[in-house]
């Protein structure tokens, strides 16, 4: 099924299989491509904002319910997979890579080399701010806050606030108490 809120100017390249529930909005300029082996599964009222991308040749990407791309936010070759829970909200200019070149052995070009290839996951209720990456192999946990610019490498834990280069948890969501 195909969405109908899909602006002119979006684009969707399906070689592979794709699940785009009507709910879902592409706003312009807007880029899905799914290659021959691929495949991805958008929850409902998912929202690609402008210049947003998913690009996945090889691999997958399935989403939860109310997950946002803000713009210019690029998921690009999550071979290995990527999940995103429901009620996510990616900041614009995001990136999430779910592979990167191998550079173990320095008589081989690093284009030549085995790549590394690691699953991403983003649980329920996740905020990424604007300009952060989201490198192979990461766990996000539920209720985490991601602030603007950070560069995630490694596991973070649930409702942990934080920011950095690399990403650090700086402290934990609290319920308000009157």
């Amino acid at each position: 099924m195909i969405a109908k809120g899909i602006h002119a100017s979006a684009v969707i390249d399906v070689l592979g299989r794709a699940e785009i529930p009507e709910t879902t909005i592409m706003e312009p300029c807007s880029v899905i491509y799914i290659g021959p082996s691929a495949w991805l599964e958008l929850g409902d009222k998912n929202i690609l904002y402008p210049n947003s991308s998913i690009r996945i040749d090889m691999g997958w990407l399935k989403t939860g319910v109310e997950v946002s791309f803000g713009p210019g936010v690029h998921v690009y070759e999550p071979r290995a997979g990527v999940e995103i829970g429901d009620y996510c909200m990616i900041g614009a200019g995001t990136m999430i890579c779910g592979v990167s070149h191998g550079m173990a052995e320095r008589g081989i070009p690093m284009r030549h080399q085995k790549p590394v290839i690691e699953k991403i996951i983003i649980e329920d209720d996740v905020w990424i701010g604007m300009g952060v990456i989201i490198l192979p192999g990461v766990r996000i946990g539920k209720g985490a806050v991601i602030g603007a610019g950070s560069v995630v490498t490694k596991d973070v834990p649930p409702f942990a606030v934080g920011s950095g280069v690399p990403y650090r948890p700086s402290r934990q969501r609290q319920d308000e108490v009157e």
